[in-house]
């Protein structure tokens, strides 16, 4: 097992490694394969941001915390970054947490939680609406209901005046 993930892991930092050497600095990029996408962030200080995510998560928002994991990263080095050139040569904690907090794309971005927020007070009006309009079709029902029985007491009267007519009690 722990050959199939260091295999796996060795071919996804490959691919990585070339994906962001063909991306020009100060450039943004996205790439796609098989439904899931690679969003690449070059800076000009030699640095480059990498996330993968499938089709569904927002590109905006990927390319939003890419950018923020940057700034916080060079920040946090204060522009002095090691000579090494292998891959994690400088940990820097904040992505596993990023990683962990990010899996909703509401957490990272605020105009995707607003819109989260949107479209769920959408589905209550409409369940809402649905459910006026449904009580509407009872009031509806219960309308025809009360005039079918109003029409039935009506000839109910005349029927039994009809009736009575004959019998006269004095």
């Amino acid at each position: 097992m722990d050959l199939q993930r260091g295999t796996v892991k060795e071919i996804t930092a490959l691919v990585l490694r070339t994906c962001v050497a063909k991306t020009n600095p100060g450039d943004y990029q996205r790439l796609e394969h098989e439904e899931q996408y690679i969003y690449i962030i070059s800076r000009h200080n030699g640095i480059a941001g990498v996330l993968i995510s499938d089709k569904d998560y927002p590109q905006r928002v990927a390319f939003s915390i890419v950018t923020r994991l940057l700034d916080d990263f060079t920040e946090a080095c204060k522009g002095k970054f090691s000579d090494d050139t292998g891959d994690n040569c400088m940990p820097f904690p904040p992505v596993e947490q990023a990683l962990q907090r990010f899996q909703d794309p509401a957490e990272a971005d605020k105009i995707t939680k607003i819109q989260k927020d949107l479209e769920e007070t959408k589905q209550v009006l409409y369940n809402t609406i649905d459910a006026v309009l449904a009580r509407g079709e009872k009031l509806d029902d219960l309308i025809e209901k009360s005039d079918s029985l109003s029409m039935q007491s009506k000839k109910f009267y005349k029927t039994a005046k009809k009736h009575n007519q004959c019998c006269v009690i004095a």
